[in-house]
């Protein structure tokens, strides 16, 4: 008995990583679905609005959702943490200058975002809109499967 629990003692930390690895791929994912169903939604607000109909309240919230989480998922892009179920490329961990720059990118097109919610004026939020989906689409396609 205590043969076998050795044993499995000594295998656990070898499992551990992986699962480690596992629990970041999920959480980062979880937050770019999360974004993604917030943009969906800010993104149909402009379509569906205008300036006399545009509901700025719930438009600078899902900014806000958006911005306050902006850095979140960016420690989980381990080196190695790379598994089966990840949709990122290589690329981020070959060429982290660049992967950093878009995340620097994300990251100013979402405060910008935020800040022009702010305003309350449906005008003010079209262009940082539109950079916050550029910055998201660039990504995607330079870092993504």
């Amino acid at each position: 008995m205590k043969k076998y629990l050795w044993a499995l003692l000594c295998l656990l930390p070898a499992a551990l990583p992986a699962h480690a690895e596992d629990n970041d791929v999920k959480a980062r994912q979880q937050y770019m679905k999360e974004w993604r169903g917030l943009t969906k939604q800010m993104n149909n607000m402009l379509q569906k609005h205008n300036i006399l109909s545009f509901p700025s309240g719930e438009f600078a919230e899902l900014t806000k959702q958006l911005n306050d989480t902006a850095a979140e998922p960016w420690p989980l892009f381990q080196t190695d943490s790379n598994d089966g179920n990840s949709e990122a490329k290589a690329d981020i961990w070959q060429q982290p200058q660049a992967f950093q720059a878009a995340i620097r990118r994300f990251n100013q097109a979402a405060a910008a975002l935020n800040q022009a919610a702010r305003s309350g004026n449906y005008d003010a939020v079209q262009k940082p809109m539109e950079a916050l989906n550029q910055s998201c689409k660039s990504c995607h396609s330079r870092f993504r499967e």
